[in-house]
């Protein structure tokens, strides 16, 4: 046998014998395997072997991110080359999911807009777009929205919307839209009608008018407002579980715990308007979690004609329903016919303590008073120290006949 060659038999033993794993993987698996990889590599692949020369042209996804598969990366002229010619050669194989993660102070947005619609063309089911610079990834006013009807999961980083992009009654089998660091300044509307879970984090609202939120088939909603005016939140019938935070200063009057303290120049409330904001489009939530940094009056304020949560087993608030108006959680009590658990979660000022005593409730159902669920089996009080504005709480809670024992206050949180 000449020397340097090995024998036939050993060059087609298979993966048993420790010959090339991957290499005896069908096709279609390995097209799935490259669509975790960053696209640069993704393409290198096609020096490996014959087999490999067009693998990666129809591999299942598509990842134009830093080399790292997790860092952005730069908008500039050789890396927007590469993806020009890249989505040239890979033709119009079908993609399950097309991801864009880059960073740069000047985002060409219309290059940008010709990469989707090429992944819309590719009948993509999962979008993630990432724009991680200095500044917002501006659309322009004739953008239009997305139309598809196979897109059904949407996420979204340092857009800035215009005002038709996010109604995307257009897409049809959208079910998961997320949006982070994103500004709706100029966005009036979210609309979809198949959207089942919306997360929305570190939003910028406009100032002056409010975003309106319709998702009709909506079930889980996280929606955190941490500047601007607080959207509304239309009818959503099949709700299940929803956190609401409002982390800035929003919606919040100094002269007014209502938003309506009667000055026509005050520009934080929301002078003779009655229509609720937040706690209607809530109120069919079987799962329910409210919060505030600051004094916002937006709860306040919607129950002063407070909906009836008639399918709400759970709820959670923090200091700013409880404290200084114990009202806003009387008023939620009251309206709260089916409630099995109470949770309320006291840290005032947002400071930084540990929630480090836990106080569990005693009570009788049968001793509860008419206006609380005789459902409730469950009260549960969380605090960092025992002060005056919880033994605030504590005392209006005893009203109702729920008693929390010295021991029980003093009760460690586990480890």
């Amino acid at each position: 046998m000449p020397a340097g060659k090995a024998p036939k038999r050993a060059r087609q033993e298979g993966p048993e014998s420790g010959g090339d794993r991957i290499g005896a993987l069908p096709d279609e698996i390995l097209r799935h395997v490259l669509s975790f990889l960053p696209a640069q590599q993704a393409v290198q692949t096609c020096v490996l072997a014959r087999r490999w020369q067009h693998l990666w042209k129809s591999a299942t996804g598509l990842r134009i991110v830093g080399a790292d598969g997790e860092a952005p990366v730069p908008f500039k002229k050789k890396a927007r080359e590469f993806v020009d010619s890249l989505l040239l050669l890979r033709g119009s194989s079908p993609l399950e999911t097309f991801e864009l993660r880059v960073a740069g102070s000047a985002v060409d947005v219309r290059r940008v807009r010709l990469w989707v619609r090429y992944a819309v063309e590719c009948k993509v089911q999962v979008l993630r777009l990432s724009f991680l610079g200095n500044t917002y990834a501006r659309m322009r006013p004739e953008d239009p929205s997305l139309t598809s009807k196979y897109l059904t999961k949407l996420e979204l980083c340092g857009v800035a919307f215009n005002g038709d992009f996010l109604d995307l009654l257009r897409c049809p089998a959208l079910q998961d839209l997320e949006i982070e660091g994103c500004s709706f300044v100029v966005a009036g509307r979210i609309s979809s009608q198949s959207l089942k879970r919306l997360r929305i984090t570190r939003p910028v609202f406009n100032r002056s008018s409010r975003t309106r939120i319709h998702a009709p088939n909506l079930t889980t909603l996280h929606l955190q407002v941490s500047y601007g005016k607080t959207p509304v939140l239309e009818g959503m019938p099949l709700l299940i579980s929803a956190l609401v935070a409002i982390l800035g200063k929003c919606d919040c009057c100094s002269r007014s715990n209502y938003g309506d303290c009667g000055d026509e120049s005050c520009e934080n409330c929301m002078p003779n308007d009655t229509s609720p904001v937040l706690l209607h489009g809530l109120s069919q939530a079987k799962n329910l979690e409210l919060g505030a940094k600051d004094d916002t009056y937006i709860f306040r304020r919607d129950l002063k004609c407070c909906p009836t949560f008639t399918r709400l087993k759970s709820l959670l608030l923090n200091e700013t329903c409880c404290v200084p108006d114990i009202q806003v959680l009387a008023r939620i009590l009251e309206h709260s016919p089916v409630l099995e658990e109470l949770y309320l979660i006291l840290i005032y000022k947002m400071q930084m303590q540990e929630l480090n005593v836990i106080m569990k409730g005693r009570f009788s159902p049968k001793e509860l008073p008419p206006i609380i669920s005789a459902h409730l089996k469950s009260v549960v009080v969380r605090c960092g120290a025992v002060d005056e504005r919880v033994i605030q709480v504590l005392k209006f809670l005893s009203e109702l006949n729920i008693s929390f024992s010295s021991t029980e206050e003093k009760l460690k949180a586990e480890d």
